[in-house]
């Protein structure tokens, strides 16, 4: 694998979601990450999107990211923006009866802005493409078992990869991206809202042989209405 360097820092996610029509919905995601040992922030992503549900199990949603990403070259330091468009699908069903489950299919068109340094400030020299491929796959295991679960304590697990499908030059020169492995616990406080909190693992390639281990504490809201 080569050289291993850890890190750890604290990931915030808001995720709201509002039914407008009977198929027809807006979401709006913010993403608060701080940087290793929670020195500075080190990303914000506002995500809004808009979905249609194609029956009881499957939900279609496209949207747009701009994500700030703090970055260091020399010594300097500043924020540069990616654009993203993305499409995804949500596919839920209950596995043995007990696990509530969703797959996520999400694709990622990146335009990645090219970092230079300019009277020692961090400045965006054009942006580039790349495509990348994410599959997430959850399980909720509620502590009270039935299916209308509205209110309760829940434990959750997670796993997530991610590929740069064209253009990895782009990134890291390589096909794999990271991964991701989250667990922990969470509350539905009613239908629409739950919080939760945990801990995620994340091996992140470089565009050398070493790697990247954050170890994040992870806080998250989700909001439907």
């Amino acid at each position: 694998m080569g050289q291993v360097q850890n890190r750890f820092s604290g990931w915030l996610s808001i995720i709201n979601s509002v039914q407008l029509t009977k198929r027809i919905g807006f979401q709006f995601d913010f993403n608060l990450r701080s940087t290793d040992q929670w020195e500075n922030i080190q990303t914000i992503i506002v995500r809004p999107g808009i979905s249609y549900r194609l029956n009881k199990i499957v939900t279609a949603s496209i949207g747009y990211s701009n994500i700030r990403n703090r970055i260091n070259i020399d010594e300097s330091s500043g924020y540069i923006s990616e654009h993203q468009v993305w499409q995804q699908l949500f596919i839920r069903h209950r596995l043995f009866n007990w696990l509530n489950t969703l797959h996520r299919p999400l694709l990622e068109e990146r335009f990645v802005g090219n970092a230079v340094v300019e009277n020692n400030s961090i400045k965006t020299n054009g942006r580039s493409l790349a495509l990348r491929l994410r599959y997430l796959f959850r399980n909720v295991l509620p502590f009270i078992n039935n299916e209308t679960f509205s209110r309760g304590p829940y434990a959750f697990a997670q796993q997530e990869i991610l590929l740069i499908i064209a253009n990895n030059s782009v990134i890291n020169g390589k096909t794999f991206d990271q991964f991701r492995s989250a667990t922990g616990l969470g509350y539905r406080f009613s239908p629409k809202w739950d919080l939760e909190s945990g801990y995620l693992f994340r091996d992140l390639t470089t565009k050398t042989s070493a790697h990247f281990h954050d170890h994040i504490i992870q806080v998250s809201s989700f909001l439907r209405l």
